[in-house]
């Protein structure tokens, strides 16, 4: 420490570090001390710190340690119920606009500093809606229009409860994937547009449910999670889903998306799987139907993906330079196609399947066929963690980089309401699309009113615009969707980041993914989960051990296999644990105790009672004064102890002791103890004591020591043996070892 930062005066000083019981002693090396004599500028100034040593007991009483009140089961509950039964105005306007939070910011709305921005930013995610949900309609085996709605109606409610500023909500790929996948388990084809081509699929079950009725059923059914996630405060549900899982999810449901838009982009028919392995049986199906592909759709599909792909990787770069609002690629791709196929009248002359009939207006609202619940029950779970923690967070991220809060809870009640109102208008699952909401970020978009905007101009859409898209190519949306995913795809590349950092967060990974593609999306998600369990388990499990040694004149304690440069303490063995000590890795510690620092304390009681009755039968001798090459360790009897015993001429027999009188335990990573590790500690405890060695403890934290009480580790381990850092302990058992106390026992650190 650069003794240039003392701003205090002596006397100051000495007044404080008194009344602590701590001393400060400067030093300086010859070659720095000449000159000032403040030592400013000198590399070799030393300034060393004197305090007592203490232990938990000398620790509590000497800086009156207050526990504070714990309270019981029942005071806890009654305080509770106090604090929820209590009114004042003040909280019932708080509790409002936590659950309305447009009565926060739209009253606090400046026009001038945020309109422009927001209003761009809606305009332009307005346009973004309607290609992709209409494409990501065809995912979930909907009529395209029901894109739409799901663009309109639950966004617009989430614009009323959201907490975040910049996600835009609405149609989502793997959301919309797997919503499809119900559909087609569910629903009677009708033998038009989109579900035409699912009438062969042989697992659907029930005939008498259309894809809206069942695709509004699971929406509900998702609400209907999220609202009971909410009430259960399991707003931080997210952080059991990895990154690396949510990554390699993620891009093996990009294949899924991928598969399900090869029939639009060659124009076959295929017959549609459901289940383990579809993906094989779907890719089986599209080799054999290639022979058959529609010239005029793999036509269309080719051109609209090379725009695409143009627009994207060479003309965004440059225009990016000078403006941030994007250049409506999709929606310039959906007018021209819609056009092309129109005025060439492709449907009629080259059986090129188009969207078809399109309403206009809003649809009726209609109530879900609420008997089907239990089928779906389970796929609207699994929909319910990918769309929340897909968005929460999104939110998460941009709420960080502008500063603002998003409330778990609440997001978990939006979305709940969102999808329950967009339910009756025949919408499926919505979540937050990743490449909208950076649009909307990147363009300008400040607060919800740019949702809001982009809500209003797509019941233009609705309203006077619908119809003109019905001659619109399913294989221009198909192709929109494919160049989309390229985000998605190149989640690859966090394998090979994270493989080179941590195998097991890149198994992690690459299990998903593998699952998700070859398996399917839903036990995918369930197989991953449990790597990542058993991952997170495997590290609890056996947390890195070592065993310390001191470095010479400094309070400093250190790997021994790492750094020459320690000693090892005599008399002393320390061993270190780098994690939380609990049922799952109690006879790991006990294991790793034992083997490392060469103590087992069954050995040493059994060799001291073996060589106790050998020498009442040989005269045995036991030097205390020859110690082991093996630090630590205790040299078992011979085998041929006996004979040799029996020898006239070797009466008497020579074997050492261990050297070593204390056994520390470096706690200061030991974060969590439950009582399972609290009895281990405790018996530890008994067994070195009958081997005669003193089990010590050290750099126990608060939280953990409160468990070893409450454990009752503290009946066999007192506070006296429970020291506040390593050099403590270290210093106190020296002293002890040598024998000789002079002055007050303090360390210098």
């Amino acid at each position: 420490m650069g003794m240039q930062e003392d701003t205090l005066d002596d006397e100051t000083k000495e007044a404080f570090l008194s009344e602590s019981g701590t001393k400060v002693i400067s030093k300086m090396s010859e070659g720095g001390g000449g000159g000032g004599g403040d030592g400013e500028g000198s590399p070799s100034g030393e300034m060393c710190v004197v305090r007592p040593t203490l232990n938990v007991s000398q620790r509590c009483r000497n800086y009156h340690f207050d526990p504070g009140h714990s309270p019981g089961l029942r005071e806890a509950i009654q305080t509770k119920v106090r604090k929820t039964c209590s009114f004042s105005c003040g909280c019932l306007t708080s509790a409002v606009s936590a659950r309305l939070p447009i009565l926060s910011w739209l009253p606090a709305y400046n026009f001038r500093e945020y309109l422009l921005g927001d209003l761009i930013a809606g305009v332009t995610i307005a346009i973004m809606h309607i290609p992709q949900g209409m494409g990501f309609a065809l995912l979930s085996n909907l009529p395209p229009v029901n894109g739409i709605y799901m663009g309109f109606f639950p966004v617009l409610i989430y614009a009323l409860l959201g907490t975040s500023r910049h996600c835009s909500m609405g149609s989502f790929a793997v959301t919309c994937l797997m919503t499809g996948k119900v559909v087609a388990d569910l629903a009677t084809p009708e033998g038009s547009g989109v579900e035409g081509d699912m009438a062969g699929n042989s697992t659907m079950t029930d005939p008498s449910y259309t894809a809206t009725q069942v695709a509004a059923l699971v929406s509900f059914m998702v609400g209907i999670w999220e609202l009971i996630m909410g009430m259960l405060q399991l707003g931080s549900l997210s952080v059991f889903l990895s990154e690396m899982l949510v990554s390699g999810f993620t891009t093996g449901a990009a294949f899924h998306v991928l598969t399900s838009q090869v029939k639009y982009l060659f124009g076959i028919q295929i017959k549609g799987y459901s289940g383990p392995f579809k993906i094989i049986y779907t890719y089986r199906d599209i080799i054999h139907q290639l022979v058959n592909s529609n010239i005029a759709a793999v036509i269309g599909s080719i051109i609209t993906m090379a725009v695409l792909i143009l627009n994207n990787e060479v003309l965004k770069p440059i225009l990016r330079k000078k403006t941030n609002i994007p250049v409506p690629i999709e929606l310039i791709a959906v007018i021209l196609g819609t056009a092309a196929s129109y005025f060439g009248r492709l449907n009629e002359q080259y059986d090129l399947l188009i969207v078809g009939e399109i309403p206009t207006g809003l649809p009726q609202p209609e109530v879900p066929p609420f008997e089907l619940l239990p089928k779906v029950v389970v796929d609207a779970f699994v929909i319910t963690i990918v769309a929340y923690t897909v968005s929460y967070s999104m939110a998460k991220i941009f709420a960080k980089k502008h500063n603002y809060e998003v409330d778990a809870a609440q997001e978990f009640y939006s979305q709940s309401a969102s999808n329950v109102f967009g339910s009756f208008f025949g919408c499926g699952p919505i979540a937050a699309s990743l490449a909208r909401s950076l649009i909307q970020e990147a363009v300008g978009g400040v607060t919800q009113m740019t949702t809001v905007i982009s809500c209003a101009l797509l019941l233009l859409v609705l309203l006077f615009v619908g119809p003109l898209f019905e001659t619109l190519p399913n294989c221009v949306l198909s192709s929109i969707i494919v160049v989309a995913l390229k985000g998605m795809f190149l989640q690859v590349n966090d394998l090979r980041r994270v493989w080179a950092i941590s195998r097991a967060d890149a198994s992690i990974w690459l299990v998903s993914f593998l699952a998700v593609v070859i398996i399917d999306i839903d036990y995918g998600l369930l197989i991953g989960v449990v790597i990542s369990l058993f991952v997170l388990l495997y590290r609890g499990q056996a947390p890195s051990t070592a065993i310390l040694g001191s470095v010479p004149n400094t309070d400093v304690y250190l790997d021994i296999k790492k750094y020459s440069a320690t000693t090892e303490v005599p008399s002393v063995s320390i061993f270190h644990f780098n994690g939380p000590l609990h049922f799952a890795n109690s006879e790991y510690f006990r294991s790793q105790m034992l083997s490392m620092t060469g103590l087992d304390p069954s050995a040493i009681v059994s060799t001291k009672k073996a060589l106790e009755k050998k020498q009442s039968k040989s005269d045995l001798i036991i030097d205390p004064s020859k110690e082991n090459e093996g630090r630590g360790s205790t040299e078992k009897i011979p085998e041929d102890f006996e004979e040799n015993a029996n020898d006239k001429n070797d009466k008497h027999a020579v074997l050492s002791v261990p050297e070593v009188k204390w056994l520390v335990v470096d706690m200061s990573k030991i974060s969590y103890l439950d009582s399972t590790g609290g009895k281990l500690i405790a018996q530890l405890g008994k067994e070195y004591k009958e081997a005669g060695i003193e089990l010590i403890l050290a750099s126990v934290s608060e939280s953990v020591l409160d468990s070893l009480e409450k454990c009752g580790t503290l009946k066999t381990i007192t506070t006296d043996q429970i020291f506040h850092t390593i050099h403590d302990a270290v210093t106190v058992l020296t002293v002890l070892d040598q024998s000789a106390v002079s002055g007050s026992s303090c360390t210098k650190l």
